[in-house]
């Protein structure tokens, strides 16, 4: 019996627990699903509050903000052309420069040394070319002489001939005179081919003096090259050489630009080409306003680029510096105000109304819905307030354009107006 019980009492201790555990369990669920249950709220969708304006097209004019640099296409480099030393230098960096103004005068010894020696290659052809034509002269009246010598010679071997015929003369006489008579024919062949040879002469000799008249020129250029005059009104840039230096020719001597050909180069959007391309004709009549310095520059349209540089997105534009009172140094950076022609059909809001570069909110039965826009340029309203100008097919006049920034702006998201604008 005792061996029978003693299972059983240890399943029962085991048991015991279990019991215990799940009463507590179902005590506590219990407990909890009686709680009483707090209401629920409904759910409420959130309201945002905005501010809008009226669509209203019309015809206005843009002005597009731009950046660009100052530029101009007559920076010229002055280079020397011979080797020497420096002599003088009559200008400095920075420094206003009148046209023909002698700036850099290099030392002109060589040059003139060799000009001498040009001349006098001249001066010896000139005598050569004059000498043949004496020479010539010279022939010519020998010719007479040399012809009648040879009729002379002719008629002594005749005589001979006949002495010897009649055996009044030795034939030792007779080949004398024979002899005589071919060198008197040689002596005259040679002055025919000198004769004959004279415009040949006269061609090498010419031929000479031309030659030699180009390296005097030549010559010539260098000695006024030895002086570097300015080609035109405008400043010094940059001065490379000081009294004393030794330059060969090519090395730089100093830079300078044109102050009438100051120009503003900028880089036009690729949104806005397209109207500029339209107005090729009338580019002239574009005008633009810059800034620099507290100076207010007048600008004019003068050209777009024929290519488009690597990295850049846009066309670049240059514009023509029409102020003459400020002369702003090139590579100087500057905001620029361009002027286009006025457009039909186009919309002002504020700035805060655009999102991102495309986007607007237009209300519609409390709710928002996005409109995709083509931002035309930047203007000023009636009070003098900046505005942006925008064209859509999707805003139609008396559309309500949500103009405050909305962090979580989406379409759908529910506004109530509290503020129209007219």
């Amino acid at each position: 019996m005792s061996e029978t019980a003693t299972p059983q009492a240890k399943k029962l201790k085991w048991i015991l627990p279990i019991l215990i555990i799940a009463a507590g369990i179902a005590l506590t669920t219990l407990m909890v699903s009686s709680k009483p249950q707090t209401p629920s709220r409904p759910v409420t969708e959130k309201v945002w509050s905005v501010r809008t304006i009226s669509a209203q097209p019309g015809q206005h004019q843009p002005t597009l903000v731009l950046y660009g640099k100052v530029e101009t296409p007559r920076m010229t480099k002055a280079t020397s052309a011979v080797t020497a030393f420096v002599k003088e230098v009559n200008t400095d960096e920075g420094r206003s420069i009148a046209e023909d103004e002698v700036l850099i005068q290099l030392d002109d010894s060589d040059a003139k040394l060799l000009v001498a020696q040009r001349q006098a290659d001249i001066n010896n052809y000139e005598a050569q070319l004059e000498t043949e034509k004496v020479r010539h002269e010279a022939d010519l009246k020998a010719l007479k002489i040399e012809k009648n010598l040879l009729q002379l010679s002719l008629k002594t071997v005749k005589r001979y001939e006949n002495l010897i015929k009649r055996k009044v003369s030795s034939q030792e006489q007779l080949d004398a005179a024979r002899r005589d008579s071919q060198q008197q024919r040689l002596s005259l062949t040679q002055r025919e081919q000198s004769i004959a040879d004279h415009p040949n002469r006269i061609r090498q000799i010419e031929s000479q003096l031309q030659r030699a008249t180009s390296l005097l020129q030549s010559a010539q250029l260098d000695l006024t090259r030895t002086q570097i005059k300015a080609p035109f009104n405008g400043r010094i840039a940059n001065l490379n050489v000081a009294p004393g230096d030794r330059v060969r020719a090519g090395d730089p001597l100093l830079q300078m630009y044109s102050l009438e050909r100051l120009e503003v180069r900028s880089q036009i959007p690729s949104r806005v080409l397209p109207q500029l391309r339209s107005l090729q004709s009338e580019l002239n009549q574009i005008s633009a306003q810059g800034q620099i310095d507290g100076q207010s520059l007048e600008l004019q349209l003068d050209r777009i680029a024929a290519e488009v540089n690597g990295g850049r997105a846009g066309v670049d534009a240059f514009f023509q510096i029409q102020t003459t009172e400020y002369q702003p140094e090139p590579g100087r950076s500057l905001s620029i105000d361009v002027h286009l022609p006025a457009l039909d059909q186009v919309i002002p809001i504020p700035p805060i109304a655009l999102y991102g570069l495309d986007r607007v909110y237009k209300v519609v039965d409390e709710r928002l819905q996005a409109v995709s826009v083509n931002r035309i340029g930047d203007s000023k309203n009636s009070a003098g307030d900046p505005v942006v100008l925008i064209r859509s097919n999707e805003l139609q006049p008396g559309d309500r354009i949500v103009t405050t920034q909305l962090p979580n702006a989406i379409t759908g998201l529910r506004v109530k107006e509290v503020a129209t604008d007219a």
